[in-house]
């Protein structure tokens, strides 16, 4: 049981200073890390009665004990949030915990032969490291470009020991130049790791201008075979390049923030702009928001993505407010980290990170066409499902009990669409009993409100056999409904029809993810409909 009396004088001894503060739990674990312009004051609003996201809302029940660290300014609270953060991985900080669990690019310089490949583990070791990056499925295509346009060694032979005389599979497909074998020009395969750098910082021209000279040399020698092996690699990387051009790009070496917040996560995109061309991106997202300070979690993960991130690009453009850009030039200035940082309001710059921000909206929009499209496999329907209403029922202590509708069409929310119901029929927690007057009263409207493909109830086979019987006393029986059945931690394992069949999804991750943010929504809805009416009546 929580000592909020001990809390209470905890906090009447912190100070009203900047600095950092660490929650911790019974054991003495860090569980959060925060930063704060007065630390009395923030700390303070943790243990007040306000709407706080479900992520802190659990946190703060946790909370045992609470240790602080003044500092001078916000710029040292947030180096020092940054180093704690990382150094402890608190389990409800949201950023990125933990740099090497994220992939970097390796290319071991140190050897005679280097080779390429993706690494969790950044070591001191004289080799060459890109990264840190969060989306992995970028980084694995990009290693296969790599791969496919330079013939570069892939085994992991110690060439200093052993040798391979008859070669590999991909010596014979022409997809490594066969070193193992000893009959390669160790200056040219040198040459040709430089251009794998020179395309990793997105220095695309200066490599074409490079394999042109060698071409010419190859040319002015007679040797005309390596002369078009050298042209086909021309031509592959020209491929890449004009696939990676932006129209009307003007920067050199900038990373461009965007982000959408869609219910209580953030989704976040960075286009690494390179010599004129978007080079690479990377994705994020930080969950579980709600009611948070997007400025301040924005500031915090921009932070944690430089401090020991190799690939630093000379300009930033992201959405904040002019305190936090001030905060970062702070901490940039502090780590000795050249990077100028802008927050554009208006113009070309603005324009790039609305181009960040429509990339993503585009994204979303595709993830869920395609797991409805799964969906639709899954349940075995003829034609593809283009509108769904997801139901909710909301009660506390028999206290306001109410229902919530919401609908999903044309690839979107449709809001219009929302309906709200205040229980009726039964004044206790009687789920089932509510979901039939929720579900006879829709169908009521069936005239002016159009029937769904699908019906999604948030819960098993006893709400759906109280449905069904809404449905047959409406004359409404042949509607496609299906419950959301819980595992032994209540996550979603599956749908469930009327007739007791069931539709495994617990391992297909987009139809999953799609249903979690259906079920999200309405229970968004729903609760936000029961606090209004509580509210008022207090």
């Amino acid at each position: 049981m929580q000592d909020i009396a001990k809390i209470k004088k905890i906090i009447s001894n912190i100070p009203f200073e900047p600095g950092i503060y660490m929650m911790k739990d019974e054991n003495g674990k860090i569980i959060y890390v925060g930063k704060a312009i007065s630390l009395r004051k923030r700390v303070r609003q943790y243990f007040q009665k306000n709407n706080k996201s479900a992520r802190i809302a659990k946190m703060v029940t946790l909370v045992d004990d609470i240790s602080y660290i003044v500092t001078k300014n916000e710029v040292e609270a947030l180096v020092l949030e940054c180093n704690y953060i990382k150094e402890n991985r608190p389990k409800f900080n949201v950023m990125l915990k933990d740099d090497k669990s994220y992939p970097y690019i390796k290319i071991t310089i140190k050897d005679k032969y280097p080779t390429i490949f993706i690494t969790r583990k950044k070591l001191e070791d004289g080799n060459l490291y890109f990264g840190p990056y969060t989306n992995v499925t970028a980084i694995r295509n990009v290693l296969s470009t790599l791969k496919r346009i330079f013939p570069i060694k892939r085994c992991k032979l110690n060439l200093e020991k052993s040798k391979n005389q008859n070669g590999c599979l991909y010596y014979h497909i022409g997809r490594c130049l066969g070193p193992c074998m000893g009959n390669i020009n160790l200056d040219e395969y040198k040459k040709m790791i430089n251009q794998v750098v020179l395309f990793l910082q997105g220095k695309t021209k200066q490599i074409e201008d490079d394999i042109k000279n060698q071409i010419d040399t190859c040319i002015n020698n007679l040797d005309f075979e390596r002369a078009s092996e050298l042209k086909q690699r021309l031509d592959e990387i020209n491929v890449v390049s004009l696939k990676q051009n932006v129209d009307n790009l003007t920067e050199v070496s900038t990373d461009i923030f965007g982000y959408v917040k869609n219910l209580d996560t953030i989704y976040i995109q960075i286009f690494k702009i390179r010599n004129h061309r978007v080079s690479l991106h990377d994705n994020m997202q930080i969950n579980d928001i709600e009611n948070e300070n997007i400025d301040e979690l924005l500031t915090q993960m921009v932070a944690s993505y430089y401090i020991n991130n190799e690939d630093i690009p000379k300009k930033v453009y992201i959405k904040l407010s002019d305190k936090n850009v001030e905060i970062l030039k702070g901490l940039f200035d502090t780590k000795k980290i050249k990077i100028q940082i802008f927050s554009p309001k208006k113009g070309e710059k603005m324009n790039l990170i609305k181009m960040v921000e429509n990339n993503i909206t585009i994204n979303l929009a595709d993830k869920k066409e395609t797991a409805i499209d799964e969906l639709s496999e899954l349940l075995k329907f003829k034609e593809p499902i283009d509108s769904i209403e997801c139901y909710d029922i909301s009660n506390l202590r028999n206290d306001f009990i109410v229902g919530c509708m919401i609908r999903f069409e044309n690839k979107k929310l449709n809001k219009k669409m929302y309906r709200k119901f205040r229980i009726k029929s039964t004044l206790t927690q009687d789920d089932p009993k509510c979901m039939y007057e929720v579900i006879t009263r829709r169908m009521n409207h069936s005239k002016d409100w159009p029937l769904p493909d699908v019906i999604l109830i948030d819960g098993g086979k006893t709400q759906l056999t109280m449905v069904k019987k809404a449905l047959e006393n409406v004359g409404y029986d042949d509607c496609n409904v299906f419950g959301m059945v819980k595992n032994d931690k209540h996550r979603t394992r599956g749908l469930i029809d009327i007739y007791g069949n069931e539709y495994k999804i617990d391992d297909n991750k987009k139809i999953l993810n799609f249903l979690t943010f259906l079920q999200d929504e309405v229970h968004r809805f729903t609760i936000t409909y029961h606090r209004k009416l509580r509210d008022k009546i207090n």
